[in-house]
């Protein structure tokens, strides 16, 4: 019996929605392949990371307009804790999701062109540099509280 990956793909629920994640999924998982395998753990990795940073982002500039100094100092610790189980969430998620599915992601964009997939290869780049050029700019260049 012949699966049809591609029927199966497109009728996805969440297809819209998620489609950056799961194509960044897809190509560090491809480049990664000798050694992850079709499970494609340092795809699910990145995404997780790239997924923590940026709620990281989010939460840090909240606090800085929310509590002075001192008080962010004083919650550090909670805020780390906090840092760390957002961390462990989106790994758990992300590999209940992702786990195994390189085949069918495989299937999808097997007839992407190269020009394509260096635009789109450039664009996960551009995802990677973004929270961490955000936690720069918010960082270093903006008035200390």
């Amino acid at each position: 019996m012949e699966i049809n990956y591609n029927k199966i793909y497109m009728n996805s629920s969440d297809r819209k929605a998620n489609f950056f994640f799961e194509y960044i999924y897809y190509r560090i998982t491809q480049l990664f392949f000798k050694r992850d395998g079709r499970t494609g753990f340092t795809g699910i990795a990145f995404i997780s990371i790239l997924q923590t940073i940026s709620v990281g982002v989010i939460v840090l500039e909240i606090s800085k307009q929310l509590l002075t100094a001192d008080k962010r100092a004083f919650y550090s610790k909670p805020f780390g804790y906090l840092g760390i189980a957002i961390s462990l969430f989106f790994m758990l998620y992300n590999y209940k999701k992702y786990n195994g599915k390189y085949n069918q992601y495989r299937f999808y964009w097997k007839d992407e062109t190269k020009k394509t997939r260096i635009l789109k290869g450039f664009y996960i780049l551009l995802t990677f540099l973004l929270p961490i050029a955000l936690i720069i700019v918010f960082g270093v260049h903006r008035k200390k509280n």
